[in-house]
């Protein structure tokens, strides 16, 4: 009988998405475990250098330290929920690892009730001001996970699964980071200002800033800059296209701010490292 009774995995976020606009993100890692599960469509994954094309009803498990990076190809659009979580140990593991050979994980006789429950934390997602909301998504989390272990091949039922202690973070502050940081990555080629992202993760700006800062040393602002122009580089070095033509890829609409805060960044004009 599998037992829960110490089993507390801390969520940091439950963020679905729906993508309708072409284009790569930029290739992570995080040192948390990540579910990304395709829910409809489709779009193509990079994980640590191996592309592969992710359909509805498959679901990716990042452990700690995978490189990975989504494109979603033109023309198409993709619908998935990605889900962060933290703190469980189980036997024989490192901490926060789940051992599936793949990150493309294979759930068997449990793909059903996998991709159920996760539509059941979608629609929960669209109404955050419920009574409630917090405390049930946290449980349908929880029986993703549960999903998820059962799928494990050769899975040893787990009674002695633990949970590691909490940290000293408020849970829904590091939620409300991880949801910003994720939608900062996935938009960061959009025209954002923080009351843009404030407004979609239903805050204040103000709060964003501050508690974003607390937890990243940075603010959201600054990390959306830190990230345009990591992409930017990129862009620059590994395609054969024009200044104006990046600024516009990474968000910046007037190519002339975009090389002034480039030189600023990197210490060189963005001209002079294209190839």
């Amino acid at each position: 009988m599998l037992q829960l009774s110490e089993f507390e995995p801390e969520v940091l976020y439950a963020f679905p998405f729906r993508n309708e606009q072409p284009g790569t993100y930029v290739y992570h890692q995080h040192d948390f475990l990540e579910l990304s599960i395709m829910l409809e469509g489709y779009s193509d994954y990079n994980v640590e250098g191996q592309w592969r094309r992710i359909v509805a009803g498959q679901a990716l498990l990042f452990n700690p330290g995978i490189h990975h990076q989504e494109t979603q190809p033109p023309h198409t659009k993709s619908l998935q929920l990605h889900i962060g979580f933290r703190h469980i140990a189980l036997p024989g593991q490192a901490p926060n690892h789940i051992p599936f050979t793949d990150s493309l994980i294979s759930l068997g006789d449990y793909q059903a009730e996998f991709i159920e429950n996760a539509q059941r934390i979608v629609a929960e997602s669209q109404r955050p001001t419920v009574f409630g909301h917090s405390l049930l998504i946290q449980a349908m989390v929880v029986e993703q996970l549960c999903w998820l272990l059962r799928s494990l091949p050769e899975n040893n039922v787990s009674s002695d699964y633990v949970g590691l202690q909490h940290g000293n973070a408020n849970q829904d502050q590091l939620a409300l980071v991880n949801a910003a940081t994720y939608y900062l990555d996935a938009h960061y080629n959009k025209d954002l200002t923080l009351g843009i992202v404030a407004a979609t993760l239903h805050v204040s700006a103000a709060y964003l800033s501050r508690t974003f800062k607390t937890i990243q040393g940075e603010t959201p602002i600054s990390y959306l800059t830190r990230l345009r122009m990591q992409r930017a580089r990129q862009l620059l070095v590994e395609d054969a296209t024009t200044v104006s033509e990046v600024a516009h890829a990474v968000g910046y609409q007037d190519p002339y701010y975009f090389s002034k805060l480039f030189k600023r960044y990197f210490g060189t004009a963005p001209t002079l490292i294209q190839r």
